[in-house]
């Protein structure tokens, strides 16, 4: 049932926007009744917990932490990554209580470790930001690259990312 309600309060955000994004909106969507939704989730605060919670899990399935700098550039630049569908909840979260990004912080912060033991940390930080860029278009409906300029970017941070290893 949550995975439900996870489910329609990404639809709501990306169909209506987050002015819409209302308990009574999510309920809806779901097929449930609000006293539903605040069985399992008592609050707006603790639904945007739930979808960076939800995000934060589907993007650790996907990662590989052996190969974690490859990985990074795959699930950021692939079309079946989990994507902007899984990312609104760091939308929502930015746009209305900044305080629910602290576990995104943290695992960000976790990454950066990472970068610190390559051989060019500052070149794996631009290349962290890059699929953070990558990101944030898709999840703002900004990204302007066609597939073959996807294709190329994609493939120049993987030549730069195996010399870093």
């Amino acid at each position: 049932m949550k995975e439900k309600i996870l489910c329609a309060a990404n639809k709501v955000i990306e169909r209506k926007g987050l002015s819409c994004f209302t308990l009574e909106e999510v309920a809806k969507e779901a097929g449930i009744s609000k006293g539903g939704l605040l069985y399992h989730y008592p609050s707006k605060d603790k639904l945007i917990q739930g979808l960076i919670q939800y995000y934060m899990e589907q993007f650790d399935k996907r990662f590989d932490s052996n190969r974690w700098l490859t990985s990074l550039i795959e699930e950021n630049f692939s079309y079946d990554s989990i994507g902007s569908t899984c990312m609104t909840g760091l939308l929502a979260a930015v746009a209305m209580n900044q305080e629910l990004l602290k576990p995104v912080k943290e695992n960000r912060k976790e990454l950066l470790d990472n970068v610190y033991k390559l051989k060019d940390p500052i070149m794996g930080m631009i290349i962290c930001l890059a699929c953070y860029g990558m990101a944030f278009s898709r999840l703002f409906c900004i990204d302007v690259f066609s597939k073959e300029d996807m294709r190329r970017i994609h493939d120049k941070l993987m030549d730069l990312s195996q010399e870093l290893l």
